[in-house]
């Protein structure tokens, strides 16, 4: 389950300025602090309070962790059975105000079963809060008219006066729909944290250990002067099966096939495997937010012929992704490739620093900056590469994306040891399992 359906909470009386029941509220002097001319809704406060979360009081700050962890796992149920729902029925929809929800009301009839059972559990949780809004309209303005109108803001007060409650809205308990106000505020509010997601889910078709989906990806490349040795077409193969609690693991691929067709005279053309490498990442870190990953790769002795593959090597990296905004992330990558076992072969000795840009643009469409600053410790060298790719995702849902990509060798030293300049596209698929 992707951990960006793990949504905020609807804040419940941390946010009241009630001063009978402050001891039961932490956060009402942190939202004035910070957050008073946030307008409320769709968890917009929550998300200041989480903006500020190095300013808060310690108990506003635990008061939040926890509300947080109560609903986070009826938040991934809801997640794991809709997410293919909301893309293949809603994926039009403007997040937001409840407009998701509505549209899974609107087509229930067409949902799958294990959406269409979170979907009644929901319009059961809002009938709740429509019959506590509607019993309790007069209280509400009597003891409440300060209150955000978010459900759990509303109910947390209604509780908090519980003695000065009219007859009507006691009738209805405003107690027994705590967890029912969460759930309707908490839904309603996942919109951005689906978009911060989306940004860092796009890294997949990126050659970097970052991952959240399982996916199959296959990549053409024409390389123009190929190490000195002439040009290449490769196709790469890159299955990656993504397992274990929350997507910690991952096992990944990559299986090149290079055609090298040499640029001199009389020359004779060859192919055969590229650097074959199989890693196993783990995902050991993550929040809303951002992800850490650690991968341990062994590349295969595939250097049969001088210009194709490479040597025994392993390839330990270390990767981290910020969700800079909703349309924007940021990975760092640190990999060090070092060979063993030579057998006469060329000696690799690779240090890489690779940021990686991408943009989440309008009409599923992105754009990704690539730049991969190498240090060769075998011939102290620097060999910078960049590239730049476009692509699609062919619905919200990411099951398929296209991309296309040029590639330049920055430096002298680059253009010896990899290759002038490279075009290529991609095209990957990704899946639960």
């Amino acid at each position: 389950m992707p951990r960006s359906l793990i949504v905020a909470a609807a804040v419940a009386a941390e946010l009241l300025g009630v001063p009978s029941a402050r001891a039961e509220y932490p956060c009402a002097d942190d939202v004035k602090q910070f957050c008073a001319e946030v307008r409320p809704g769709g968890g917009r406060v929550h998300n200041c309070l989480r903006e500020n979360a190095a300013k808060l009081s310690p108990a506003c700050g635990a008061r939040l962790a926890a509300t947080e962890e109560r609903i986070r796992s009826r938040l991934e149920r809801f997640g794991v059975a809709c997410r293919r729902d909301i893309g293949r029925l809603c994926g039009a929809v403007k997040p937001g105000g409840g407009r998701l929800l509505a549209c899974l009301f609107r087509n229930q009839d067409r949902l799958s079963s294990a959406c269409e059972e979170e979907v009644e559990s929901i319009q059961e949780a809002r009938e709740k809060v429509t019959a506590v809004r509607e019993a309790c309209r007069a209280d509400v303005e009597r003891l409440c008219s300060d209150v955000p109108s978010e459900a759990g803001l509303l109910v947390d007060c209604l509780k908090a006066n519980e003695g000065q409650l009219s007859r009507s809205c006691r009738s209805v308990d405003p107690g027994l729909t705590s967890a029912a106000a969460e759930l309707i505020d908490a839904v309603e509010a996942m919109s951005g944290q689906e978009r911060t997601r989306e940004a860092l889910e796009i890294l997949q078709g990126v050659d970097t250990i970052a991952f959240s989906r399982s996916q199959v990806l296959f990549q053409v490349d024409s390389y123009q002067g190929l190490g000195g040795r002439g040009n290449a077409n490769r196709l790469l193969f890159n299955p990656q099966l993504v397992f274990g609690d929350r997507s910690q693991f991952a096992l990944q691929l990559k299986a090149p096939v290079l055609a090298v067709y040499p640029g001199a005279v009389g020359g004779s053309a060859q192919t055969g495997l590229g650097d074959v490498t199989t890693s196993l990442a783990w995902a050991f870190s993550g929040s809303r937010r951002s992800h850490q990953y650690l991968s341990l790769g062994l590349q295969w002795h595939t250097a049969a012929r001088p210009a194709l593959g490479g040597t025994w090597a392993v390839t330990p990296a270390y990767a981290t992704s910020f969700g800079l905004a909703r349309w924007l992330s940021l990975t760092g990558q640190l990999a060090w490739a070092r060979s063993f076992a030579e057998d006469g072969n060329q000696k690799l000795n690779l240090l890489v620093l690779e940021p990686v840009i991408v943009a989440n643009l309008p009409g599923r469409s992105f754009l990704v900056l690539d730049t991969r600053l190498g240090w060769n410790l075998v011939d102290d060298s620097f060999v910078p590469v960049m590239k730049g790719v476009v692509g699609i995702f062919t619905d919200r849902q990411k099951s398929l994306s296209i991309s296309a990509w040029y590639q330049a060798a920055l430096s002298s030293a680059a253009k010896a040891q990899f290759f002038e300049w490279a075009v290529g596209s991609g095209l990957a698929y990704f899946f639960d399992w």
